[in-house]
């Protein structure tokens, strides 16, 4: 029987097939066919020494044989299935689901500075927000076709405010969008950091789509905007509300990736945001991921990347009436992954009409790690 494969490379080492076959009815093989074809030619992505990617060959002219199948039900069928045992050459595809990411970009003051601060006006590309820029069009403009991407700026004036729309939505095939809005987008606000995160994670609750979803802090420095003080005190530092923020997002959901640009003179604040937000960088120095220039913020952005690759996978509606979503096995590389509904290390249903599904824990890490690389979902033949 033939399965057909979706792959999906996030980051450097994050590549996951995913294929959806019927099966589960015995069946009697009763001859085979050869069937002969060319391969396609594969698009461009993430490569692992990097963020360009090549065009690749899709594959070579082979064969492959094709059983004849017997469909018909058996009385001695049950509703399990194997890679091998289908119910009929029926195929449904499956594609990973590709992660909501909405990035929160500081444009306070002194993003006009260097990363370490000896420049703190007309700094060139040597500043910290054309430094920023640079590595955020290289990233988003080559994993747009993988990552819906969106953009959130703070503050979004010269005052503390921050308005509860995105500069840019969160879609596919947003990296023009997102060049073009930071194109014509200036610095000089101070830091509202827990105006940002607040605005982004109500924006994210508003999305229907089943995609897991993610905040991406960028900042150069320790909130500010205290709504606790007066106006005029809106340099006065804001660290606990910034860090409540990233928690109450956590706890709604949205997980809080931290990237603190040059010296942020805020490690401290930083570190609790990134350990709140659910999403903290291990073996390093910092729980927040520190970064100095274009190249660190790339290489920090395709770490991210890596960690964020998705386990859900979308399945559809069941092939056939023989079909049904409520039985289904999941094999990983050939080997069955158990069902888990306490989500600890196995599979279960995504959505309530079992049209996704997840794989939970160290499968999990298998699969964003390139150790799994095929995800099979195989409808299980239900007997009238």
């Amino acid at each position: 029987m033939v399965r057909s494969t979706a792959k999906l490379r996030l980051g450097m080492a994050f590549a996951v097939g995913a294929a959806v076959a019927m099966g589960g009815c015995q069946y009697h093989q009763t001859g085979t066919h050869d069937l002969h074809g060319n391969g396609g030619v594969g698009g461009a992505g993430l490569s692992d020494a990097g963020l360009s990617g090549q065009a690749g060959s899709g594959g070579h002219a082979g064969t492959v044989n094709i059983p004849t199948i017997d469909a018909a039900p058996r009385t001695d069928a049950t509703p399990t299935s194997s890679l091998d045992s289908n119910c009929a050459s029926v195929n449904q595809g499956a594609a990973p689901l590709p992660p909501d990411i909405l990035i929160i970009q500081d444009r306070s003051g002194s993003m006009d500075w260097s990363a370490d601060a000896s420049c703190m006006r007309n700094c060139g590309v040597n500043s910290r927000w054309n430094q920023v820029t640079a590595a955020l069009n290289q990233v988003v403009t080559t994993t747009d076709t993988m990552v819906n991407w969106g953009l959130k700026f703070f503050g979004s004036g010269s005052s503390c405010a921050v308005t509860p729309n995105p500069e840019v939505a969160i879609g596919p095939m947003n990296g023009a969008a997102i060049m073009a809005s930071i194109g014509r987008t200036t610095t000089g606000s101070p830091t509202p950091t827990r105006n940002g995160v607040n605005a982004g994670a109500a924006y994210l609750a508003t999305l229907t789509d089943t995609n897991p979803k993610y905040l991406l802090l960028a900042t150069d420095g320790e909130p500010t905007c205290n709504p606790d003080l007066p106006a005029s005190m809106m340099n006065t530092a804001d660290s606990l509300g910034a860090q409540q923020a990233v928690l109450d997002a956590f706890n709604a959901g949205f997980k809080t990736i931290v990237v603190g640009i040059g010296d942020t003179m805020g490690a401290a604040t930083l570190d609790q945001m990134a350990i709140n937000g659910g999403m903290p960088q291990t073996g390093a120095a910092t729980s927040f991921y520190q970064v100095t220039d274009t190249a660190s913020l790339v290489a920090a952005l395709q770490t991210i990347l890596g960690r964020v690759g998705s386990c859900q996978f979308e399945i559809g509606a069941a092939p056939n009436s023989m079909t049904s979503n409520d039985f289904i096995d999941v094999f990983g590389d050939g080997s069955k992954i158990p069902r888990d509904p306490t989500h600890a290390d196995g599979w279960d249903y995504s959505n309530a009409t079992h049209t996704a599904i997840e794989v939970y824990g160290p499968r999990c890490d298998a699969i964003k790690a390139g150790t799994t690389m095929n995800v099979t979902v195989t409808f299980v033949c239900v007997p009238g």
